[in-house]
């Protein structure tokens, strides 16, 4: 596990710039860090989620110890009524890792997903790893909707959006860049009707130097095609079931 060598790592460098001098031996280092600095963290639509995420100690001691943390806000995207967090995480004695239960409910998730990014409180003799950032998406679970762009060569041109039947913007996308060949990503979206609307700032679609075009599939069946000099603008409308 990549946290147990940083550790390692972390001790020794300590041990070695101490070990000609007097000075706190590695059993005195007081560190402790999260599992790792990224989590993917799959909510289902209109359901909550609850994962525990692990922290690390170099020591174990004989009695339980426990640690203050936060979310960061000034860099987290989720909404504040979505999480549960617990303000501190205990290490049990005789033990180096602690679990922090963290539940996270599908409140303004949307399909580009949100942050959240958790962070230990300083403490006079800690030393901490990086912050944790909770990747949050929705789960879906039924079959996604996926869409492939296939570019002409001017990337830096195209844009595109998804509406529901109520004209809310669902999910958009670019620009992008000149040279990219293709671009793909899905969506999670529940049944109903929807209006797909590509964009190219030039006016010519995506028909030079190549033949590009936008496509959207669920389970391979095609749901829209939009393909070659469609102009400035061309939408299509499809139903999920």
């Amino acid at each position: 596990m990549k946290t147990i060598k940083y550790l390692i790592i972390f001790t020794l460098s300590l041990f070695v710039m101490n070990s000609c001098e007097d000075g706190p031996s590695t059993d005195d280092i007081n560190y402790v860090s999260f599992e790792g600095s990224s989590f993917s963290f799959p909510v289902e639509i209109d359901g909550t989620s609850e994962y525990p995420i692990s922290i690390f100690s170099t020591q174990i001691t004989g009695s339980d110890r426990t640690f203050s943390i936060k979310v960061n806000t000034d860099l987290s995207t989720a909404d504040p009524a979505s999480y549960t967090v617990p303000s501190t995480v205990t290490i049990p004695a005789n033990k180096n890792e602690g679990i922090i239960p963290v539940i996270i409910s599908d409140i303004n998730i949307g399909i580009a997903g949100k942050k959240l990014i958790l962070e230990f409180e300083s403490q006079e003799d800690l030393f901490t790893g990086d912050d944790i950032q909770l990747n949050i998406t929705q789960s879906c679970p039924g079959d996604e909707v996926f869409l492939d762009i296939l570019f002409d060569g001017y990337g830096s041109e195209t844009t595109w959006k998804l509406e529901d039947s109520d004209n809310n913007l669902v999910a958009s996308g670019g620009p992008y860049e000149d040279g990219d060949t293709s671009y793909s990503t899905s969506f999670c979206l529940g049944v109903g009707s929807y209006k797909f609307t590509a964009y190219d700032a030039y006016g010519d679609g995506l028909s030079y130097p190549n033949l590009g075009s936008f496509t959207l599939t669920k389970n391979s069946v095609e749901l829209v095609e939009i393909v070659g000099d469609f102009g400035a603008e061309a939408s299509q409308n499809f139903i999920v079931q």
